[in-house]
């Protein structure tokens, strides 16, 4: 009889509470970081890293790189910032785009916003965040994003809002 498990049966000393424990380590971990990215300058990874170990919780930077990505921590002007934090608020939507933005124009249902390089991560977050109902999404490389929007003419629509909203 062939077997169901495609790896083989579990383990008989798996222990469901060894899980739970794990769990809460990551749990853990993570309001930490939310901590200190939130209460602090955090530039690097390494730096991020060390603060960890400081508190007691050594972390590889494998892990370390995926916490980031689950958090959504990105980076804005050299610091870690919580996406969230980035959010769709006109007063800070107005901040990260004149931070951000360096050039706009568009090509059919493209807009493509030039930023430094670097920042283009921080302003596609920024602008998913903002829920633009034109907005189908973004793509974000070093120093551009490409937003695709429903139709050619609502993309000349978003680059006079992100215009207007600019200094």
């Amino acid at each position: 009889m062939a077997s169901i498990w495609a790896c083989g049966p579990p383990r008989a000393s798996y222990n469901y509470a060894d899980q739970r424990i794990i769990m809460a380590t990551r749990n853990g971990r993570h309001a930490k970081i939310r901590e200190l990215v939130t209460k602090r300058h955090v530039a690097s990874q390494e730096q991020l890293a060390r603060l960890l170990a400081a508190e007691g919780i050594p972390v590889t930077q494998s892990t370390l790189s995926r916490d980031i990505r689950i958090l959504g921590l990105v980076k804005v002007r050299g610091s870690y910032q919580a996406a969230s934090e980035l959010g769709p608020a006109p007063d800070q939507m107005r901040r990260r785009l004149q931070e951000l933005v360096v050039r706009t124009s568009h090509a059919g249902n493209i807009v493509v916003l030039k930023t430094a390089p670097g920042n283009a991560h921080s302003l596609g977050v920024a602008l998913d965040s903002a829920e633009w109902p034109e907005v189908l999404g973004t793509v974000a490389g070093d120093d551009t994003v490409f937003v695709v929007v429903r139709r050619p003419r609502l993309a000349r629509k978003v680059v006079r809002r992100i215009e207007e909203l600019q200094p």
